[in-house]
């Protein structure tokens, strides 16, 4: 018997019990009793609710760093960006100008070309070059008097040529001092031939750019030539085809 109740004992289960005290004598004390076991259960519990808030704490803690790294990142990424962007349309500004300014060259060539096709129906444009065969330019003097001249050195032989349809307008010179030859092309253009060479033709003859005005003779190798447009000496290597 003595045996049963030692194991009665030990399988009793333990009941607190808690008190509740008034403040006011008249109520009376209030007595709850709670198991072990329900204790063990609730601070459990609140211990569970603490390690996850706080890990929830944690996780939010570390998202919300990551979150900060990739805004950073984002923001940075951003700035390149602008960066690049300002910098396609500087230079896309620069080729818009650039194209402009090829655009306005084309078209005053054009023009120009316009032009000198407009004026070659009216009359002849002394375009060609007025050499028959090599020559070779003399870049040093580019100018007689104060008007642009085309200076060549040429051999013996070499026929000089009208360089477009026109009139013998007049001969000057001599065998000593040279010969001028001027051709008027009948739309405010004159060409002019300077040399040392006997003229082969004369005033008044009709010429066309296969006409030989000199041929060249020994001594006399240097030719000059200029061009008048409406009376005023202009650059004759701007109207030549080609030179050299």
């Amino acid at each position: 018997m003595a045996e049963y109740a030692e194991k009665k004992t030990k399988n009793r289960k333990i009941i607190y019990n808690v008190l509740f005290m008034p403040d006011d004598d008249t109520m009376a004390v209030r007595k709850m009793s709670v198991r072990m076991e329900v204790l063990i259960a609730f601070f459990a519990a609140i211990a569970f609710l603490i390690v996850t808030a706080l890990t929830y704490c944690f996780i939010l803690v570390r998202e919300l760093g990551s979150a900060n790294e990739s805004i950073m990142a984002l923001r940075i990424q951003s700035e390149k960006i602008i960066e690049e962007n300002n910098e396609l349309v500087s230079e896309n500004k620069k080729l818009q100008e650039k194209v402009e300014i090829l655009s306005d060259t084309v078209n005053d060539k054009r023009q120009q070309e316009q032009e000198r096709e407009a004026q070659q129906a009216r009359g002849y444009v002394p375009s060609g070059f007025p050499l028959r065969g090599t020559a070779s330019y003399n870049a040093n003097e580019t100018e007689l008097d104060g008007q642009p001249i085309a200076y060549f050195h040429v051999g013996q032989g070499t026929g000089v040529i009208a360089t477009a349809k026109g009139t013998v307008m007049s001969i000057a010179g001599s065998d000593g001092s040279g010969y001028i030859i001027m051709v008027d092309h009948g739309n405010g253009y004159y060409s002019v031939y300077r040399n040392g060479s006997a003229p082969k033709v004369d005033e008044g003859d009709e010429v066309t750019r296969a006409t030989e005005l000199f041929v060249i003779e020994a001594g006399h190798e240097q030719f000059g030539y200029q061009i008048i447009e409406e009376n005023k000496y202009i650059n004759p290597l701007e109207f030549m085809e080609t030179y050299g």
